[in-house]
Formats: C-alpha cells, sequence, structure tokens
C-alpha cells in the first residue's frame, strides 16, 4: 500500500513540475549535460535547508535546467504523513525521501532535497539507495549553530520545544549527527543565501564536466587490471634481488619496489584520466600536498612492505577511484600468486586467479562461527579479544596487507577488525572490491557486535587521510 501511495505521489509531483517546466523553460534545450544527481541538504530545523536549494533551483532555471525540490514538510504533509518523530519513524522518513528523489533523478531531473536527517547512519542508507539507482548523491551540510537556529526559528518550533510541547525535537532533546565529509559545508550564519546558491552551482558544474569524462566503469577496471600487473611486473622484478630497505619519516618501512611501482601507476592514471587527482601512499609520505576534490584516485604501489620485506609474498598493489567519499571502483592485485581482486558499483566482485575469472560474494556468518582475519604485523590481540566479546570465533587467520579485506569479500573469512593506525590507501582497494561484493567496511567505535548492528560506513578524502578504527565484514 505504501508503494502504491508513494508512486501516486511521484506521479502528482512530476506533473507539477512538468507544467512548471513549460512556464519557467518552455523547450528545454539545455547546453549543460549532468548526469542524474541528488543534492541531498542536512542540518538543523532553521539551518537554511530550503531557503539554500529554492535559491539553488532558481539557478538551474536559469540555466534552463530541469530541477525538482523536496521539502521536509511537504514530504511530512505527503508521503510521510503517517510516521513520527521515533528513531525508527525518521530512518523511514529519510528512507523514504531517498526512494522518491531516486525516481525523480531517473526522469532527467537536478533533485534537491531539503531534509533534517539527523543520523549519519540513515544518511548513509539514503545515499545507497540513491547511487544504486546510478544517480550521483551529493551531500551538503547546511552548517548554523544551534544559537542561530533558535533565533531564527520561524514556526516557532524551538519555542514549543523548550517548553516541553514538542518532544524528539533534533538539537533540543534529539541528537543531530553532522557528516563528516560532505561534500560541501555552509555557514549560512557567515554567507548570504546568494552566496551559499552559487556555492552549490559550482559543485554541479564540476559534475557536468566529470560526467562528460567519465570513463565505462567496465574497461576502466580492466585498464586498471593492466596497470596493476605492470606494477606487479616491477615489483617482482626487485623482490628477486637482495634490495635495500629504507625508513620513511613515520618510521615504516620503503623499498625501491614500492617508488618504482608508484610510478608506473601514476604515469598510467594520467593517461587513463588526466584531469582526476592522484593522491599516492610514496608521494604523500615526500610530502606532496594533494586537494582532491569530488573525484579522486588512491593509490597504494605496495600494501605490505614488511610483507615484501619478510619475503612471504602476502603483499599487493592497490588502485581505487573515490567518488564523494565513497571508493566506487578498486583493483587489488597479488603479484607473487598473480591474483587479481576486482570490484565496481557496475560490474560487481570478482576475482582473476589461474588464467580464469569468476564472481565472488561475501557470505553470512555461519553458525559455528566467525572466522576473524588479522594482521601478521599488526595489532594487540588482547585488545581485539575484547572488541569481540560475545562473538562466536570459529577460527582465526594471520593474512598480510588488504588481503584480509579481500578473502572476506570472496566469502573467505568474516570478520577484520582493525585497530590502530591506517591510511586511506591502505583500505579503498579493498573496500571497493568489499562493497561490490556486498560487505561493509565499518568505523569500529565500540564493538564489533555494535559495528555489526548499523554502525556507520569508512568514508573517504578526509583530513590527512588517516582512517580511524575499522571492522571489514559481510553482509
Amino acid at each position: 500500500m505504501l508503494m502504491i501511495w508513494l508512486r501516486i505521489w511521484i506521479t502528482n509531483h512530476q506533473r507539477l513540475c512538468s507544467r512548471a517546466s513549460t512556464i519557467l523553460w518552455p523547450g528545454i534545450v539545455s547546453s549543460l549535460r549532468f548526469k542524474p544527481t541528488v543534492v541531498w541538504f542536512t542540518g538543523l530545523s532553521a539551518a537554511g535547508k530550503t531557503t539554500l536549494s529554492q535559491g539553488v533551483a532558481a539557478l538551474l532555471r536559469e540555466q534552463s535546467v530541469p530541477v525538482v525540490t523536496l521539502d521536509g514538510d511537504e514530504l511530512r504533509a505527503g508521503p510521510c504523513r503517517d510516521l513520527g518523530f521515533t528513531p525508527r519513524d525518521r530512518a523511514e522518513n529519510v528512507r523514504r525521501a531517498a526512494v522518491l528523489a531516486s525516481e525523480q533523478s531517473q526522469s532527467g531531473q537536478i533533485v534537491l532535497v531539503a531534509l533534517i536527517s539527523p543520523m549519519r547512519v540513515d544518511r548513509d542508507r539514503a545515499r545507497q539507495i540513491i547511487e544504486a539507482s546510478g544517480a550521483a548523491f551529493v551531500e551538503v551540510f547546511v552548517d548554523a549553530p544551534l544559537s542561530v537556529a533558535e533565533a531564527r526559528d520561524p514556526k516557532g518550533l524551538y519555542k514549543r520545544a523548550r517548553r516541553g510541547e514538542l518532544s524528539h525535537f533534533t538539537g533540543v532533546d534529539a541528537p543531530y549527527e553532522a557528516p563528516v565529509t560532505p561534500a560541501l559545508a555552509i555557514r549560512t550564519d557567515t554567507e548570504s543565501p546568494e552566496q551559499s546558491a552559487s556555492r552549490v552551482m559550482e559543485i554541479l558544474l564540476a559534475s557536468t564536466e566529470a560526467g562528460a569524462k567519465t570513463m565505462n566503469q567496465t574497461q576502466l577496471l580492466e585498464d586498471l587490471i593492466e596497470v596493476a600487473r605492470r606494477a606487479g611486473d616491477v615489483i617482482m622484478d626487485i623482490y628477486a634481488t637482495d634490495f635495500a630497505v629504507e625508513e620513511k619519516r613515520d618510521d615504516s618501512p620503503v623499498t625501491a619496489a614500492d617508488e618504482r611501482a608508484e610510478a608506473v601507476i601514476t604515469a598510467a592514471l594520467r593517461q587513463i584520466t588526466p584531469d582526476t587527482p592522484i593522491v599516492a601512499e610514496e608521494a604523500m609520505a615526500a610530502g606532496k600536498q594533494v586537494s582532491p576534490g569530488r573525484q579522486f584516485w588512491l593509490v597504494d604501489p605496495l600494501d605490505g612492505t614488511k610483507e615484501f620485506v619478510s619475503r612471504n609474498g602476502e603483499f599487493t598493489v592497490n588502485i581505487a577511484l573515490i567518488s564523494d567519499g565513497v571508493p566506487v571502483l578498486g583493483v587489488v592485485y597479488a603479484p607473487v600468486t598473480d591474483t587479481v581482486f576486482a570490484g565496481s558499483e557496475k560490474d560487481g566482485a570478482y576475482i582473476v586467479d589461474a588464467g580464469a575469472k569468476r564472481t565472488i560474494s561475501v557470505r553470512d556468518i555461519p553458525d559455528a562461527g566467525a572466522v576473524v582475519l588479522t594482521s601478521r604485523s599488526h595489532g594487540d590481540y588482547e585488545v581485539l579479544h575484547e572488541r569481540l566479546e560475545g562473538q562466536t570465533i570459529a577460527d582465526w587467520r594471520l593474512v598480510g596487507s588488504s588481503l584480509k579485506i579481500c578473502l572476506i569479500a570472496a566469502g573467505e573469512g568474516d570478520l577484520y577488525p582493525r585497530l590502530g593506525r591506517t591510511m586511506e590507501w591502505d583500505t579503498a582497494a579493498g573496500h571497493a572490491v568489499l562493497r561490490a561484493a556486498g560487505g561493509r567496511l565499518m568505523v569500529l567505535d565500540g564493538s564489533v557486535a555494535d559495528a555489526l548492528r548499523g554502525g556507520r560506513e569508512l568514508s573517504y578524502g578526509k583530513s590527512g587521510f588517516e582512517n580511524p578504527n575499522f571492522l571489514a565484514c559481510g553482509a
């Protein structure tokens, strides 16, 4: 019944937008070519989400770009009118908004969603719904301090909440979790609505260029496999010699294999996608500064240098493409065994081993217990046991490098909790394969059980490119 109601609401809304299009921009023939895009404005009540979305809509219409707005109040009065403000109802409200937005984006319109959507996990699920439909998800944090939002209070809601007339009101007696890596953060208390709208337009206009340059994911993945194999050949040439080992500024080891493989990869990526920034481990260690933007490469030319030095064979070449903080495509190559793990949102995950290609996917944790994968070179096992309390463990396996994440993607392991310092280039490629195989890589704030129940997905493009503790897991 709900889906029927949603379809009716979508149809009516599209008719309304169609009439508006005829009036505002008859005979639309835009020179701007946008890929399906949903801009998701999140922030406190009275932060300025609706004002900003309306301003952006006006600018788009001036450029003859079809646009539709989905406002929180409209949704509450329409397809979400049966919902209250409990955490479960709020999550469902966000889910329905995401479904509507993904439907609307497929009709060739830019969709602007203005919704408090206070919880990160709910916004992450909205992103997944929207991206699964093929649309881009652009998260905009409309950031106004609570004191400013309360001072505005155009509907008097904060006053009512303070008097106890409204319960579960975000910012008063219900939490708001700010985005960690939004595409854009806007302080509506320090800039004008016109300035804010122009900044959103810059993001959207950049996406038209990116969309025109986006390669077919299938072809891109095949090209990356070839690049990774070429880097692997360089690594194996050095692996066969009596190579020297030096230390970087962070005391981690580095060899000529790291540096030469990175040179091979970055040169190839500049040819394949000349305008896409590259964040590569050895260049960053040498002090290179990179402003990655919305889409960029993350490269670890030799993940598991300690495994390389100890000659146990468990090292990999990692290449991943990041879009809006999400690893959308990645290749992990193990040169010693000539094994490729690859995955993308379009093609799913697969392994190429002994010349044969086969699809891979995660598995449910067996009744007998989980197979836990841990590092050969890192980890406090006593603390790991504490984090895993309450989890039935069938076996522990020591595995080097990003192979741990890939083995979970292939259904050969279940949990990989990692405590301690890692960098984004260490995880991004494996994470892309894991996502494509149906798995998750979650921030590990507390116990493994808590993360499995609904933690938030690790994101990319963070300041300093350093990861928090995380858990790689299956479905």
